[in-house]
């Protein structure tokens, strides 16, 4: 049975009390906080530190056993501000409109895409947005979050404005009569040669809803917990929690995520020893 739970509305199941908390990553994403048996266990999936224009950010919350996403677990992946995002987008968007070029923001449909979309609609400027993007904007709209100038993309964009779509749309969508266009895409991947816009061939901005190396190492500090697991993200991380002084290990199991190398240990929450 699925029971819908507010943020900081504890639930008692059996031994356990239950809280969700805001992750940061989209609307709706959580953190869970459970109490159990005299210890605290928190699991953060997807989240993000820094505020977001859409959803509250994530907050630190001290626990015995932490589990939290590695996703960007290495040194390497250092991102920008969000302000700084937002005027390298607006920079692009305006740049391209102003000399008759179509931009196209590929932003992943649920979260980056509503930044997105509140990023430029708050400067004015009017974008056709791909339906799943648009489908999505209309829950946000729905709980609150005001997005606007945006119009279910046709067949071909509306001159003058910006286009928003998921990755990898493109490759299958007919452009025939679209005029020229410029790609962007939105990813914390774009730090990567390797993942950059359209394969390679576009503009970058490394805008992510996740976490950067920085911000995972603050949680863990923070949060102060006897055991630590990485999550979906490389063995390294790990490693350098360890040597910070904490008992980190990764664990591994079917998430979804397919961009970082996982590490091979899988593990018993509630065996003994943890």
């Amino acid at each position: 049975e699925a029971v819908p739970l507010e943020y900081h509305r504890p639930l008692k199941i059996g031994p356990a009390r239950v809280e969700l908390a805001s992750a940061g990553h989209m609307l709706g994403s959580a953190q869970v906080i459970v109490d159990w048996h005299g210890e605290r266990i928190v699991y953060t999936g997807d989240f993000k530190l820094e505020d977001n224009l859409t959803c509250p950010r994530a907050e630190i919350h001290k626990c015995d056993i932490l589990l939290i996403d590695t996703t960007y677990g290495r040194p390497r992946y250092k991102f920008p501000s969000m302000a700084e995002c937002k005027e390298m987008l607006l920079d692009f968007v305006d740049k391209h409109l102003k000399n008759g070029v179509t931009p196209i923001v590929m932003a992943y449909s649920f979260g980056k895409a509503q930044e997105a979309m509140k990023m430029l609609g708050d400067e004015g400027f009017e974008m056709d947005v791909h339906p799943r993007a648009f489908d999505a904007a209309q829950i946000y709209i729905r709980h609150g979050v005001k997005i606007k100038n945006i119009s279910l993309l046709g067949e071909k964009p509306t001159p003058g404005r910006a286009v928003v779509m998921p990755p990898g749309v493109l490759k299958y969508q007919s452009t025939y009569g679209w005029g020229r266009f410029k790609v962007c895409f939105l990813s914390g991947w774009t730090l990567d040669r390797v993942y950059g816009a359209n394969g390679g061939n576009g503009y970058g901005i490394p805008f992510s809803d996740h976490a950067g190396f920085d911000d995972i190492v603050r949680y863990v500090e923070e949060a102060k917990p006897r055991r630590v697991f990485t999550l979906f993200g490389p063995p390294d991380i790990a490693e350098y929690l360890c040597r910070l002084g904490f008992k980190a290990e990764g664990a591994s199991f079917n998430s979804g995520h397919h961009h970082t190398p996982r590490a091979n240990t899988n593990f018993d929450l509630f065996s003994s020893g943890v």
